[in-house]
């Protein structure tokens, strides 16, 4: 550790408020548990997969595991930690979290086993108790939110996405009524997704990544128009909304927009970086994710299912290269809560601990994946799309190694100061 860096440091969030590792780490955990049994699914599944069965009750349930399971836990579990350093504003209480979590992880396992055994009774009842965890949940951050005198676009974007994974399961809810005639289903459906991905997950990584990409690059990041991708996105949504009571066409226009909203945020992610003092290699994995973002999201224009498939790994490539730092810098947190010195020099700690070129195996493994993905399905070979699975397991085995790497440089440091 640098004392020099660390005198001259100024962090632009309070790490004081972080929440005790635990509330975060209940949902990551989780996530990584519907992570493994998503990829086992698709190893199980590789064939009806592959001849597009996206119909099929377990097609479905793996989708779910890793959307509701996977991502959405992991994204929960995220802002628990992440809203109150950003906004410095008091973390939510253990108890109230842990309520929240259970809540929502009740409803996915309903969900899943209303899929596995076909009994809509209880599919529609863990609907119900999602619909009722979101809210809660949105209602916790929203109101933690209110509470911070931080408003700009970060506190902009993050709304939008707490109201997009409102939006999400009341799509979910338009979904079953379609089956009814009530709506066109594929265009509720197209809809449905489309939320999920860009609005509720796609505006919050723009959002978060205005703090991570500046604090990874230790850079100012002047001049990159923060609010641009976020306004983009949000127009996009808003007309992605409107094909439900226009056409088709009319989503394919909003999807047009979010082709403008990935290249604006990625203009803004090279333009950070090569304002940076120091170049991590996180900035692999991230600049990956974002390769795959702008593929989906020009497939998404001719409404494409590859453009789900593309997008799934961008989130997954995103979220598994932001985590080898986040993570190190949870425990790094941890331990430098009982060393002398300032509360920031977990950050610094952190660099210490972490496997630094762990994001170039996620983004190489990542991509590995989604070819194996894209050509399975483009030329139906259920093989290769097992075989993603298995590289999915493969990514998983890399994170937990480097989360246990992180655990035992943090015990060493611990040791080496008493």
């Amino acid at each position: 550790m640098n004392l020099s860096e660390m005198v001259h440091y100024k962090p632009s969030i309070n790490i004081a408020q972080a929440p005790r590792i635990s509330a975060p780490l209940l949902y990551m955990g989780t996530g990584y548990a519907f992570f493994i049994l998503a990829a086992i699914e698709v190893i199980v599944l590789g064939q009806p997969i592959a001849l597009g069965r996206a119909g099929e009750p377990h097609v479905i349930m793996a989708v779910h595991f890793f959307t509701l399971g996977f991502l959405s836990m992991t994204a929960q579990g995220i802002l628990t930690q992440w809203i109150p350093v950003v906004f410095d504003v008091p973390p939510l209480s253990f108890r109230r979290t842990v309520i929240q979590f259970l809540v929502y992880l009740s409803g996915v396992i309903g969900f899943a086993l209303g899929l596995m055994y076909g009994n809509w009774r209880v599919l529609a009842l863990s609907g119900g108790i999602l619909a009722v965890a979101i809210v809660l949940w949105s209602v916790a951050l929203w109101g933690q939110m209110r509470r911070s005198e931080k408003h700009g676009s970060v506190y902009r974007g993050i709304q939008g996405a707490i109201l997009g994974f409102n939006a999400t399961w009341i799509l979910g809810l338009f979904m079953a009524l379609s089956f009814l005639g009530w709506w066109p289903e594929y265009q509720v459906l197209r809809v449905h997704i489309a939320t999920a991905l860009g609005t509720w997950l796609g505006l919050l990584v723009l959002s978060v990544q205005l703090k991570l990409n500046p604090m990874f690059s230790m850079s100012k990041a002047e001049r990159t128009k923060p609010a641009l991708p976020i306004i983009l996105a949000g127009i996009g949504t808003l007309m992605v909304w409107a094909s439900l009571l226009t056409s088709a066409l009319v989503m394919r226009l909003g999807a047009t927009i979010w082709v403008g909203a990935v290249v604006a945020s990625i203009v803004q992610l090279v333009s950070t970086v090569r304002q940076g003092k120091m170049f991590d290699w996180v900035f692999a994995g991230v600049g990956t994710a974002w390769a795959l973002f702008l593929a989906s999201s020009v497939l998404g224009i001719w409404l494409s299912p590859l453009a789900v498939v593309t997008a799934f790994w961008g989130f997954l490539i995103l979220i598994f290269s932001y985590q080898s730092r986040i993570i190190p810098f949870m425990v790094a947190l941890l331990v430098s809560n009982k060393l002398p010195g300032p509360v920031f020099k977990a950050f610094f700690l952190a660099q210490a601990m972490y496997s630094p070129r762990q994001p170039i195996v996620v983004a190489v493994l990542g991509v590995t994946g989604a070819l194996l993905s894209v050509v399975g399905w483009v030329g139906h070979f259920g093989a290769m799309v097992s075989a993603s699975g298995i590289v999915a397991l493969g990514l998983v085995v890399t994170q937990v190694i480097n989360m246990v790497v992180a655990i035992r440089r943090a015990s060493k440091r611990r040791e080496a100061q008493v």
